[in-house]
């Protein structure tokens, strides 16, 4: 179920909330980002400042240091990053950012921190999925394992919102059957 949550949680977040400016025109992505550097830049973002547990990392307001949403009760919360890309200090710039609701009856929640960057330079954002944290004992410090999902879809919101629903419709087919 965890997947499913991931899938439903990501499309939410990729395409309706964080990929489009305030005035609905698409965000600039400023920065090409690989694996690698999000597996260095992952224990000072999942490690926050805040201690908030998985939360949606991206670069919100546009100034080249990620930012954190969370997403909870209907609610999306906006951390800004105060600080640096490499060291971030977050602090509540709007805890009411964006409102949203949910005909899914079952609970869905990011079960993984991920973030939100541009992988290949074709300015969209994918989506890097933090799933795996170990502690490296010869470097003292934590690696984490990264998962990468291209973001492939050059739709516009309103057939996303049509796919998303259709997604839900057919989760909660499978839901009533089993």
């Amino acid at each position: 179920m965890k997947k499913i949550n991931l899938i439903i949680v990501s499309f939410f977040i990729l395409f309706s909330t964080i990929s489009y400016a305030s005035n609905g025109d698409p965000k600039p992505v400023k920065k090409i980002f690989s694996t690698e550097d999000i597996k260095n830049l992952a224990d000072k973002y999942v490690n926050n400042n805040l201690g908030l547990k998985n939360p949606a990392i991206v670069d919100v307001d546009g100034d080249g240091a990620f930012d954190i949403l969370i997403f909870k009760d209907g609610n999306v919360a906006y951390y800004r990053n105060t600080g640096t890309l490499e060291d971030p200090f977050f602090v509540p710039e709007n805890m009411h950012y964006e409102k949203y609701t949910s005909a899914f009856f079952l609970k869905t929640t990011i079960p993984y921190p991920v973030f939100f960057a541009d992988k290949n330079g074709d300015g969209k954002l994918d989506l890097f999925a933090i799933t795996d944290k170990t502690y490296n004992a010869n470097q003292q410090q934590y690696e984490y394992k990264v998962l990468y999902s291209e973001n492939m879809l050059g739709l516009d919101t309103g057939v996303l919102i049509t796919i998303i629903l259709v997604l839900v419709i057919v989760i909660l087919v499978v839901a009533i059957i089993h």
